[in-house]
């Protein structure tokens, strides 16, 4: 299939929304034929090149599609508009032959795995994220926090951990990689028990405000 794609600076995992400001005159030109076309488009990592009004950008081959769920329109014709992450997706071939980059995508699953050992890498994790925002939630003031919104289901947990991770984005995007949910959930798992160390160092209220939303 062929969709948009969107060059930034950050990476988006499935289920995550991302608010936009589309100002340039080809993504403003993107976001209408996306919701003419009812069309996803591609949010990608920037691998070389800016965000803003770079031509030549050059994105990461694996990202992440999206549907456009609101848009707000300014008067000076600037667009505002939350996008949510469907799945994920590779890029087999990009073309620039539009104002925007547009490419030839597959979407990207991961690969089926059994139950047990995915039960186990969740059981691991889960009490991480727990503790890690239970603590973020000490350090800070403000802040709220219900541990229900936290998944049990392996795919849910790992992007909305990864997500929530404060790591860099060549991390991040060797995580929206993954070939298999167990590896993810292991990773981050290392990660979550390293970041809990860290924040156990941390005076109470020396975060600043804080929230999972």
């Amino acid at each position: 299939m062929e969709i948009p794609l969107f060059p930034l600076n950050t990476v988006l995992f499935p289920g995550w929304p991302m608010p936009l400001h589309i100002f340039e005159p080809r993504y403003l030109e993107m976001v209408r034929y996306c919701t003419e076309e009812k069309s996803p488009f591609g949010i990608l990592l920037i691998k070389q090149g800016k965000a803003e009004r770079d031509t030549a950008v050059v994105p990461h081959n694996v990202g992440c599609m999206v549907n456009i769920t609101q848009m707000e329109q300014l008067e000076d014709g600037r667009l505002l508009i939350m996008a949510v992450g469907q799945e994920r997706f590779r890029v087999r071939s990009l073309s620039r032959q539009k104002p925007y980059l547009v490419g030839e995508v597959e979407r990207m699953p991961y690969l089926p795995e059994k139950t047990a050992p995915l039960q186990t890498a969740v059981d691991n994790l889960h009490p991480l994220v727990l503790s890690y925002l239970n603590q973020l939630t000490a350090l800070a003031d403000n802040v709220e926090f219900d541990p229900t919104q936290i998944p049990t289901e392996p795919e849910a947990l790992s992007h909305m951990a990864a997500s929530l991770l404060q790591v860099s984005l060549e991390t991040k995007q060797s995580m929206l990689e993954a070939n298999k949910i167990s590896n993810l959930l292991n990773f981050l798992t290392q990660q979550y028990r390293r970041e809990i160390d860290i924040l156990k160092q941390f005076p109470q209220q020396d975060m600043g405000n804080f929230s999972v939303n």
